[in-house]
């Protein structure tokens, strides 16, 4: 126990008093062709689209009026746009909905619409209508970092973003596939021995060879990936 409690001061993890408010819950959601709705035709309603799509999500996007740029998602196989007030029906079916607009009106009504059918909602900039808020996000091939500060500056969580993607090149993409690929082989190699499954893989992801990934040189964790399949066949 008090092993499991200095490891939780270390992380900065405290047992949740009478009066402390409920933490956040990070998760990454798929969103492969579920249905969600962008209210809004300007910038950040974009951006948002774009992210959307890029998750694989099916996007219907509402709007008075439209930014130029818009035109470069016309013709997605997965957007569809109405150029008309936000209506309360467009929430039907929806998984998730973001208002990204700047008209109080709309930005409640989805909110209110939302929450009363349980769908997942995001208001730009109005952290009281927001039942998730969405960070700051760094990707490097399947890995992705997301930075939040609970909705309080968005600038910050971008800042501090920037600056762990200094850190993280883009060779780390690769790597992690890699990585994949190395677990695959170990559950088959091993399927009903977990310990040794997990001794397989700290002798490739030695610490060492973590440094020398943060450092860029994947040449050697490629010299160290080929002999350490070979070792599985011992």
């Amino acid at each position: 126990m008090e092993v499991e409690t200095d490891r939780k001061k270390d992380q900065g993890e405290t047992t949740p008093g009478p009066e402390t408010s409920p933490a956040l819950y990070p998760i990454a959601v798929k969103l492969e062709l579920r249905s969600c709705l962008v209210v809004g035709g300007g910038a950040i309603a974009l951006h948002k689209t774009r992210e959307l799509l890029r998750c694989g999500a099916l996007v219907h996007a509402v709007a008075m009026e439209w930014l130029a740029d818009f035109a470069e998602l016309e013709g997605h196989p997965r957007l569809t746009r109405s150029t008309r007030p936000f209506r309360s029906e467009d929430l039907k079916c929806v998984f998730l909905a973001i208002a990204a607009t700047d008209d109080p009106t709309t930005q409640l009504a989805v909110a209110r619409g939302s929450e009363e059918r349980g769908i997942l909602c995001n208001v730009v900039d109005v952290n009281a209508l927001c039942n998730f808020y969405a960070p700051a996000i760094l990707r490097r091939g399947s890995l992705t970092v997301a930075v939040s500060t609970e909705g309080k500056s968005p600038l910050f969580a971008a800042a501090i973003r920037d600056r762990i993607g200094k850190l993280l090149g883009p060779h780390l993409g690769p790597t992690l596939d890699r990585l994949g690929e190395s677990r695959a082989r170990v559950r088959a190699r091993f399927p009903d021995d977990p310990a040794r499954r997990r001794q397989s893989l700290d002798g490739l992801l030695t610490r060492q060879i973590f440094e020398e990934l943060m450092e860029g040189r994947l040449d050697l964790f490629e010299e160290h990936w080929e002999s350490w399949k070979k070792s599985l066949l011992d």
